[in-house]
């Protein structure tokens, strides 16, 4: 994939990592996906246009969801009953990996020369 074509995927579909949990997770907080899903419009846009706060942005909101997921890992990989939360787990793991790849891939050099020149 190109450079321009990985900023672009990275642009449109960087708040895919945050919000990537079980479906019956998300049905509860509506409300909450849509102001996140505002927020990353914003960012996209801001990445669009080529502003170097948006970069820096999207670097930390990356960072700080594999550092929150990894916090929560623990604790709720099992349920009350002890057993594995598989759904869960795989969600997690995918999210972190995710946005990991984003995180990697935006503090390249390639990808912050297109947004600083």
């Amino acid at each position: 994939m190109s450079t321009k074509n990985t900023f672009l995927a990275i642009i449109f579909l960087q708040f895919i990592p945050i919000l990537l949990y079980p479906p019956r997770t998300l049905l509860n907080g509506i409300g909450v996906i849509v102001v996140v899903l505002l927020f990353f419009v914003l960012l996209g846009y801001g990445l669009w246009r080529r502003r170097l706060w948006a970069l820096t942005m999207s670097i930390f909101v990356q960072g700080l969801n594999i550092i929150v997921r990894f916090m929560m890992f623990y604790p709720a990989a099992k349920t009350p009953q002890g057993t594995w939360n598989v759904e869960l787990i795989i969600f997690t793991a995918i999210g972190m990996l995710l946005s990991g790849w984003i995180l990697l891939r935006l503090d390249r050099p390639d990808i912050r020369s297109m947004i600083t020149t």
